[in-house]
């Protein structure tokens, strides 16, 4: 099966005190899961849920910080829950969470693989 790595935008990062998290834990290279969100009223939602490492890295929790931004005609999350899919792995590219600031921007890099992993299936491949 192909893999392929794309780009993705967390939405939702200022919402129940995700900023704060987002502020102490979204570093480059931090470690996230995608989630589907069954519950969600919105039925493509993937969560985005961050490891947040405690007591100086000996319990690890995991946090959830927002949403996979709206990803258009990609259709991640029908393809995820069909199994076409499957995330190999994703983690924070980068995050902009300044202290006075509460919508952090997060940007995740994500591996796929799956046979919907060709060319045409996203429009923001990484280079």
């Amino acid at each position: 099966m192909a893999r392929r790595t794309y780009s993705a935008v967390v939405a939702g990062t200022a919402l129940g005190g995700r900023s704060d998290l987002i502020k102490a834990f979204a570093r480059q290279g931090a470690e996230v899961q995608l989630r589907r969100e069954a519950a969600s009223k919105h039925p493509e939602a993937i969560g985005v849920w961050l490891r947040c490492p405690r007591f100086w890295g000996l319990w690890k929790t995991w946090a959830h910080i927002g949403f996979i931004e709206h990803d258009g005609e990609q259709h991640w999350a029908h393809k995820m829950d069909t199994g076409r899919l499957r995330v190999v792995k994703a983690w924070v590219h980068s995050a902009h969470a300044p202290l006075e600031h509460h919508r952090p921007r997060v940007l995740l890099r994500v591996t796929f693989e799956g046979d919907d992993t060709r060319e045409e299936m996203v429009s923001r491949p990484m280079a």
